[in-house]
């Protein structure tokens, strides 16, 4: 089954590929930037809401645990306040890592693009 660029079909490992086989210099570099456009924007956008999810986490929180006067809600508070807090820096390193694929794939786009009249030989 062919949707778009992509394809579902059996590999001989057992796993479906996810792109058809690449012929092309033009597929490589569609494939290069499909990868950017599909996955990355996909996973930056969703990783920049978990970030502001964990800050607001943090924010209502914090403000619960000045506004209480039981011991153990401010305890059960804090702990969850630092895990958000150690789950941003999670996130933030993720983040730039996904950044370096993204980068990598442009590149690798450019570098096919570079490439263009060799491949027509």
């Amino acid at each position: 089954m062919v949707i778009g660029w992509f394809v579902m079909s059996e590999k001989k490992t057992g796993r479906e590929r996810v792109i058809r086989n690449i012929e092309t210099v033009d597929e490589a570099i569609k494939a290069e930037k499909d990868v950017e456009v599909g996955y990355h924007n996909a996973i930056e956008e969703n990783v920049l809401l978990w970030l502001a999810t964990e800050e607001d986490i943090i924010e209502s929180y914090t403000k619960l645990v000045k506004d209480s006067e039981s011991r153990r809600i401010k305890t059960t508070l804090t702990k969850i306040i630092d895990d958000s807090r150690n789950h941003i820096l999670i996130l933030t390193s993720i983040r730039k890592s996904f950044d370096k694929i993204a980068s990598d794939e442009h590149r690798h786009a450019k570098m096919l693009e570079d490439l263009r009249t060799e491949f027509k030989k």
